[in-house]
């Protein structure tokens, strides 16, 4: 790409006058720079700046001053990383006729598991993380993300799904997280999703068939959200429904009153403990025992409460030393 156009898409300022006027491709890590390469430098870091000039860079892109690092070099100051990488992320959407979908968090981890093949990839993590996965993106690839802020922002035009019908559907739930319903006049019986969640995929249903996006409910397993653990009262994992007590996991703050309220009306606020971590910016309202954690081990107090529910504040995978591991011991003569 010309360096004058990039300085363009993205309001940069151009400090040097460098012989070269074009470079190969965008980097943000320091340590994959190539020969010819722009690097954009996230950490406002001027010794991976200088990694980055040594591997060949022909291009920085950078919120700090040129300190004479290298005048053949094409130094671009701006005033935010953060805004640069937005612009670059809506003008490469564009460029690439890129199709992309805003849906709810709760369809967002579904469509992942229902796709059949997964043609719909799903944009997740930080924003760099994002922008390396749209920069290396092939024309016309489909991807999907729950962040409907960085959504209008980037891709204007997004497709976007509904998440409540204007005719209810009728839902036989059984238990907190199994339920029974009818869709295009199939019944789908004791499905591996709470009653809460059933609207929001059925909306998903109707997007996929409107648009010719292959899945399957044949072996719909429980998605991220609600995640449900059945547990021992030493904490040791059990298979589903085989014990009176579980751990609910929800990675997502922002999911989290939902969750309460269902849960509230369907169990005794007082057999559910809200666990959270001690960091969380605003405590959420809740009419039972809340739990503050910094790490794990404090969570190991749960194998001494009494409760029915634990719902957790977190990713179910960061949990996994949280369980105690059983061992068969080998009957002895002695």
């Amino acid at each position: 790409m010309k360096i004058d156009n990039f300085v363009r898409i993205i309001d940069g300022r151009l400090i040097t006058t460098p012989p070269i006027d074009a470079f190969a491709t965008i980097c943000l890590e320091a340590s994959r720079v190539s020969h010819g390469d722009l690097f954009i430098d996230t950490s406002a870091s001027r010794e991976l700046i200088h990694q980055a000039l040594e591997k060949g860079a022909y291009a920085i892109v950078t919120t700090l001053p040129f300190n004479n690092e290298d005048e053949e070099c094409a130094w671009i100051e701006v005033n935010s990383i953060e805004q640069i990488l937005i612009k670059l992320l809506r003008y490469t959407i564009t460029q690439k006729s890129l199709d992309i979908t805003l849906l709810s968090p709760v369809q967002e981890a579904l469509l992942e598991m229902i796709q059949t093949p997964r043609t719909i990839k799903r944009l997740r993590g930080e924003l760099i993380s994002i922008v390396k996965t749209i920069l290396n993106a092939k024309d016309e690839e489909h991807f999907c993300l729950s962040n409907n802020a960085l959504v209008e922002q980037i891709a204007p035009v997004a497709h976007k799904v509904e998440n409540t019908l204007q005719v209810k559907p009728t839902i036989i739930p059984k238990g907190l997280f199994l339920s029974s319903f009818t869709y295009h006049e199939r019944y789908y019986t004791e499905q591996k999703i709470p009653a809460l969640f059933v609207e929001e995929l059925l909306c998903l249903l109707e997007f996929c068939d409107n648009h010719e996006i292959a899945y399957t409910l044949e072996h719909l397993g429980f998605s991220e959200h609600f995640y449900p653990q059945f547990v021992t009262h030493t904490l040791c994992k059990k298979e589903f429904g085989s014990s009176s007590k579980a751990l609910i996991f929800e990675p997502l703050s922002d999911v989290l009153p939902t969750l309460i309220d269902y849960l509230q009306t369907q169990i005794d606020p007082s057999k559910i403990i809200l666990c959270l971590p001690k960091d969380t910016q605003n405590l959420i309202p809740f009419e039972g025992e809340i739990l503050l954690f910094e790490t794990l081990d404090n969570l190991a107090i749960l194998s001494q409460k009494s409760f029915q529910y634990a719902l957790i504040l977190g990713d179910k995978e960061d949990f996994e030393p949280l369980f105690i591991k059983t061992f068969t011991t080998q009957p002895s003569l002695f």
